[in-house]
């Protein structure tokens, strides 16, 4: 029983490892009278950025975007934007009034960087940024045969066969898998085999045991 518990303690670091996945951030940014905190955001693929005005200046709104034409609107192809954002709202007598904003990052179209405009109700404006990147966790590895490192610049001979000799992710999953099938069947093995040993050394006890009534 030992073995198997062992095999699988074995194995389950290398299934974990054919499931990273990135789990979706949520970032939050506070509009300030002179600054937002922070100034940059980096968002990923699916992660979500919440601008909530927290600038106490009395009737100051904020209105954050991409206007990607420059025409001082947000109102375009490719453009997005927050809406006016107040500080406070009666929503009892103002049910559209907002404070927030929350912009999720749905789409792989959005990834890139942007200069968002936040301008605010007394005719000044500030720029901050948005970077978005994809959900990309792979490490780009040299081709076969390919230099990587420290004198690259010199002239090397790639053999003809070489680009035979690659294995795609699928074989490198099948292969994976073949290991843990086998990591697993020594592990049954070996607990069956300990099972066995344990209950010939019971039963050869109790014959000695007869012997000498």
């Amino acid at each position: 029983m030992r073995a198997l518990v062992m095999s699988l303690v074995l194995v389950f670091p290398l299934l974990a490892g054919l499931a990273v996945a990135h789990e979706p951030d949520h970032f939050s940014v506070i509009v300030r009278k002179d600054r937002h905190d922070p100034m940059e955001v980096n968002l990923i693929v699916n992660d979500s950025v919440q601008y909530i005005n927290a600038d106490e200046r009395e009737n100051m709104t904020h209105h954050i975007g991409y206007d990607k034409n420059g025409d001082n609107d947000f109102d375009d192809d490719g453009e997005f934007s927050s809406g006016v954002l107040n500080n406070s709202c009666d929503w009892d007598n103002e049910p559209d009034c907002r404070t927030a904003w929350v912009f999720s990052v749905n789409s792989t179209d959005l990834i890139g960087s942007f200069t968002l405009i936040d301008l605010m109700s007394d005719g000044t404006y500030r720029e901050v940024r948005l970077n978005v990147g994809s959900d990309d966790h792979s490490t780009p590895m040299p081709e076969i045969g390919e230099c990587f490192g420290a004198g690259c610049d010199e002239v090397m001979f790639i053999p003809e066969s070489s680009s035979e000799s690659g294995r795609s992710s699928l074989q490198n999953a099948m292969i994976l898998a073949s290991l843990i099938t086998f990591l697993i069947s020594l592990g049954l093995t070996a607990s069956i085999l300990a099972d066995n040993r344990a209950a010939l050394a019971e039963g050869g006890d109790e014959s000695e045991q007869v012997e000498l009534r």
